[in-house]
């Protein structure tokens, strides 16, 4: 080993490989300076410093040497690499969250390529969304500004919002996910869940079978309020297309080149509002699943007298969770305030749609699947994000069953940091998901509904406006 040049790594020369055969791979290793430029090896050596034997390290090639073995690693089919990629999957389908390497056997292959299709594809369908949106403005602009004209800007607006900050998601997904891997291989004594994967494509299947039942449901009735403006026939396409989307025929002659392809960004944009809710639950299931493992522990030994050690690397367990929390928060913090200000809008549009006549049966029911699937959906959000905290809380029935003999520092650090640190998703810091939330918005929902219920001539406004939305282009 007297050949080797002095900056091969400290823990290589520590190692006798001789009569192993191991010799000659080393000298013809790739981090060897044998086979290297020159010029990279004086910028690596930059970066040695001495060890306490005197003997050279090089951060850099054991940086190296590390990337290199993780991405050896496979991660487990139920670590959240693997169990969200099938979501991920389905995301660049809507347009979203366009990061390479998905189906890596590890996050070390996550990547963002701006030059590659699904991130063609994501500035193909904003650019098509600010195009209506700028036509809807436009329309606004002649015709004046309703209720129901904002229902146009809101959809398109926030989908518009939905592509960027899917964007920024994709940017930091990468260094997410190298968190997350990280916790998980520090927590890889607890195990993983064994439904995890399966949890997940059922959470998956459930929320986007039925976002696609609403939108067809939606289009179904659109046809309908059609069939009285159309000379029958094809014709039928053409009357739906015409009121579906006033806003470019307003300005541009109908063409079926052109509304066919209005009609299938309608269903991307309308999939990608759902995904958007279905993402957040996901990750807050995920987050919520990790701390419940360490509940589930920790209730295995409550009241039990227990020496200091176990509750310090406890208590390190859960701050490890507690700061993943909070990069998640900061990761979805203005998805989740998106989320919920277009979930309580379109609820509160949807309240006004209740007070106008219904036309038919098919009417009245695709409004109360509509809606109570958009309550639902709305629901689930937050139970999912709020059961984070929940899970977060849960601790302090064990560590006040903690025996006499067994309190001691560590478990008043624990205790203190359980009581006094609120861990829980937000909007941008302007709400915190939890149980009250959901109370909350409720209380603002039935006040709104009661006010228009009071006011007899809100009624009248919705009929006449609903009457003159409805006429035939």
């Amino acid at each position: 080993m007297s050949d080797l040049k002095p900056t091969v790594p400290v823990y290589l020369k520590s190692r006798d490989f001789n009569g192993s055969g191991h010799e000659q791979q080393i000298l013809h290793h790739p981090f060897n300076d044998s086979g290297s430029n020159p010029d990279d090896s004086k910028a690596h050596k930059r970066f040695e410093i001495q060890d306490d034997l005197g003997m050279p390290v090089n951060y850099v090639r054991i940086q190296d040497l590390e990337d290199g073995i993780r991405k050896d690693i496979v991660s487990d089919k139920n670590s959240l690499h693997r169990a969200i990629t099938p979501v991920l999957i389905l995301a660049h389908f809507f347009a979203l969250l366009p990061v390479q390497g998905i189906k890596g056997q590890n996050t070390s292959f996550l990547v963002v390529n701006w030059f590659s299709c699904p991130v063609i594809y994501v500035f193909v369908v904003l650019s098509l969304s600010l195009l209506i949106l700028s036509f809807s403005l436009l329309k606004i602009y002649q015709t004046g500004l309703t209720y129901y004209s904002t229902g146009e800007i809101m959809f398109f607006g926030s989908s518009l919002v939905i592509y960027i900050l899917f964007i920024h998601l994709a940017r930091e997904w990468p260094k997410v996910m190298a968190k997350w891997e990280l916790m998980e291989r520090e927590m890889r004594h607890f195990g993983y869940l064994s439904n995890t994967a399966l949890k997940f494509k059922i959470l998956t299947c459930i929320i986007m079978l039925l976002a696609i039942i609403e939108h067809l449901a939606s289009v179904l009735t659109g046809i309908m309020k059609a069939i009285p403006c159309s000379t029958g026939g094809l014709d039928i396409f053409r009357a739906y297309f015409s009121m579906s989307f006033r806003q470019v025929f307003s300005f541009i002659d109908y063409s079926l080149v052109i509304a066919l392809p209005l009609g299938f960004l309608n269903l991307i944009l309308a999939c990608a509002w759902n995904y958007m809710d279905l993402f957040i639950i996901i990750l807050s299931c995920a987050l919520s699943d990790k701390f419940k493992q360490l509940n589930q522990k920790l209730a295995i030994v409550k009241g039990k007298v227990l020496p200091s050690t176990y509750w310090r690397k406890s208590r390190e367990t859960y701050n490890l969770l507690a700061s993943l929390t909070r990069d998640f928060d900061e990761f979805l913090s203005p998805v989740i305030l998106l989320s919920f200000a277009n979930n309580l809008y379109f609820i509160c549009l949807q309240l006004l749609n209740s007070l106008k006549p219904m036309h038919n049966v098919w009417e009245a029911i695709y409004f109360v699947f509509s809606f109570t699937y958009l309550v639902g959906r709305t629901c689930a959000v937050s139970l999912y994000a709020a059961s984070i905290n929940d899970q977060s809380k849960k601790p302090k029935g064990v560590l006040f069953s903690v025996p006499t003999e067994s309190y001691g520092v560590e478990v008043a650090r624990f205790l203190t940091q359980v009581t006094a640190d609120e861990l829980a998703l937000t909007g941008c810091n302007f709400f915190s998901v939890t149980r009250t939330l959901m109370l909350t918005v409720a209380g603002t929902i039935v006040t709104y509904e009661i006010v228009l219920i009071q006011f007899n001539s809100v009624t009248n406004e919705v009929i006449d406006e609903n009457s003159t939305l409805n006429h035939c282009p």
